[in-house]
């Protein structure tokens, strides 16, 4: 049996310049900056306005985690967060605390 050897989808073949698929070729000389630029930020802009992989996704977590899983993981994520609200809060106290304290041994002095 004769077997021929195959490329990985995407190679091209016989030397030639790779390109992104989806992507129209931009000529000899690349394409300006710009030109790429416009290019991709309209594809990202098509790909955020798609909601469809991101329902797919939501759908399979609902199926694969329970409802109270799903709410444990909320209430640790709300609690993290609490957390590091209390950190900083504690570190503005103390600026504000070294602030007084620094003030009332600082001489004010009014300038004209």
């Amino acid at each position: 049996m004769n077997v021929r050897p195959t490329r990985p989808r995407g190679v091209a073949s016989g030397g030639g310049r790779q390109m992104s698929p989806g992507l129209n070729d931009p000529g000899p000389a690349g394409g300006s900056a710009e030109d790429r630029m416009a290019v991709l930020e309209s594809r990202i802009t098509e790909l955020e306005r798609d909601t469809s992989l991101r329902a797919r996704g939501r759908g399979l977590l609902d199926r694969i985690v329970p409802p109270e899983a799903s709410q444990h993981f909320r209430n640790a994520g709300r609690e993290q967060l609490l957390g590091i609200r209390s950190i900083v809060d504690c570190w503005i106290r103390r600026i504000d605390d070294s602030e007084n304290r620094a003030g009332a041994k600082r001489e004010k002095i009014d300038i004209e």
